[in-house]
């Protein structure tokens, strides 16, 4: 269903894009201001470099921003990784405890 809902969504986007760009053909200039550049696009060009400009900056933004979770998660996992290592040592020589005790009282057993 979040499939199909997400489908769904970017087929309207993609609806609104392309009739804005219709309706927006006129160029307009561009200019960045601290240079002495100027392009001419179209309205619909200049709108969608500035979309795409922002989901780039945004998603650098995101990447950056989750940085240190993603590295105390790895490191969390390496923690753990090793407390399962040592747990199932621990186990094994318990397990081999029992097992010497378990003989032990057979054979003390037997001798009585």
């Amino acid at each position: 269903m979040v499939r199909f809902l997400r489908l769904l969504l970017g087929l309207v986007a993609l609806i609104v894009i392309v009739a804005f760009a219709v309706a927006n053909r006129q160029p307009v200039d561009v200019s960045f201001a601290p240079f002495p550049v100027t392009i001419e696009l179209p309205l619909y060009g200049a709108f969608l470099f500035g979309l795409v400009v922002g989901v780039l900056v945004g998603g650098i933004g995101v990447g950056l921003g989750g940085l240190p979770r993603r590295y105390r998660a790895r490191r969390l996992r390496r923690h753990v990784g090793t407390l399962e290592t040592q747990l199932k040592q621990q186990e094994e020589r318990a397990e081999a405890e029992r097992d010497r005790a378990q003989k032990a009282r057979a054979l003390q057993a037997a001798g009585d």
